[in-house]
């Protein structure tokens, strides 16, 4: 029988009462349905991962490494600070008087010999004041001469004789203030140096005093850093000091110590040190900031290993060891480093296996095979 039959049989009131248990019915099962089907396809999905990651298990890939015995020897004992670049000398050029540039005579970044003309002013007043101050003078030198025989001869005075005598020497010094005011319209390099940027162009006028342009010279430079009062016997004149700059990280600039502060800082208890670095490339300028390290003994019976073993997780350090064949990821202090060995301080043991190469695709626990050295876990057959 049909359901359209079946409720042709039943009255309005019995109809309607059978729709609604069939819907009532039909929402119970679907909700039952929903419930159960989730813990079962939890478990379906649980039981086709776990058959996976048992399967991965047993064909775990082994990683190829590099690898090295932990190295045991000497390193040096450092005392490592901060401090600043200086220039060997420095000048900042200053207009010394008021007058109209005439001329630049260098090209901004460029590089001068001391005594070179750079700039020149408009000096025809400077030079028409020195040829004034001649003329007197030698009119003055006459006036004397004159005199002076006149004065052997009993003719002239004592007084007219002192006369021509302190104009002779007026005279003379009008003509030296002449000739240095046109020296002053005259600007020269003080010493060989690099010319730096000028923002005034010639035809401009100037005040005396007015700052025209700076000379640097970088032929060496000055590191100038402080060390703690209770170092202060393991530094001396003559001391090497390694300096590096954040501009040239791999590069290590090498010089001595050429003084060190008579006086102690009461604030910081520090005495300032000074050294000089060679700079013949010109790449280290006036004001970098600088890290310095000084040598002032040496540690022997020490734990090192190649800085490419080393990685860092925000302030701590670790490196990969191998172990059975598996690696497994260990902890470490760290002391001087130097030409490219670090010193473990703690944390490794001496005849540990550590990676040098490889560690990106390791994990704790993974297989590995070390691709430099003879494996040590291999047995060796007779």
């Amino acid at each position: 029988m049909h359901v359209r039959d079946f409720l042709k049989n039943l009255s309005p009131s019995q109809a309607i009462l059978a729709v609604l248990v069939g819907v009532i019915g039909f929402l119970s099962l679907w909700f039952i349905g929903l419930r159960l089907g989730k813990p079962v396809m939890r478990s379906i999905c649980i039981g086709v991962m776990s058959s996976d990651h048992k399967s991965g298990n047993s064909e775990q890939r082994v990683r190829v490494v590099e690898a090295q015995t932990i190295n045991m020897g000497t390193v040096s004992k450092r005392l490592n600070t901060v401090g600043n670049i200086r220039a060997n000398a420095m000048v900042l050029i200053k207009s010394e008087l008021s007058g109209r540039i005439a001329e630049l005579l260098f090209t901004e970044g460029s590089k001068v010999k001391k005594g070179d003309l750079i700039i020149r002013f408009e000096d025809n007043e400077y030079k028409g004041a020195v040829q004034h101050a001649e003329g007197e003078l030698e009119f003055a030198k006459a006036d004397l001469e004159r005199i002076a025989k006149l004065f052997e001869k009993k003719v002239e005075s004592n007084k007219k004789f002192d006369e021509a005598n302190a104009r002779v020497k007026m005279a003379q010094g009008k003509l030296l203030q002449a000739q240095a005011n046109l020296e002053r319209a005259n600007i020269k390099a003080p010493f060989d140096g690099t010319i730096g940027i000028m923002n005034i162009n010639a035809g401009a006028y100037v005040q005396a005093g007015t700052e025209l342009v700076t000379l640097v010279d970088n032929s060496s430079v000055k590191v100038s850093f402080k060390v703690t009062e209770k170092n202060i016997h393991d530094v001396g004149v003559g001391q090497m000091v390694e300096v590096k700059v954040s501009a040239f990280k791999n590069q290590v600039f090498t010089g001595t110590i050429e003084a060190v502060d008579a006086k102690i800082e009461k604030e910081s208890h520090s005495v300032e040190i000074k050294g000089t670095v060679p700079n013949p490339d010109n790449m280290l300028r006036d004001g970098l900031f600088a890290n310095v390290s000084l040598i002032i003994g040496e540690k022997s019976n020490t734990m090192t290993v190649d800085e490419s073993a080393l990685e860092r997780m925000g302030e701590v350090e670790y490196v990969w060891i191998i172990e059975r064949g598996r690696a497994e990821r260990k902890r470490v202090l760290t002391g001087t480093r130097e030409n490219g060995q670090v010193e473990i301080v703690a944390g490794l043991q001496p005849g540990q296996i550590v990676v040098t190469s490889g560690q990106l695709k390791l994990s704790d626990g993974a297989k590995v095979k070390i691709s430099n050295m003879p494996d040590p876990s291999a047995k060796v057959s007779l």
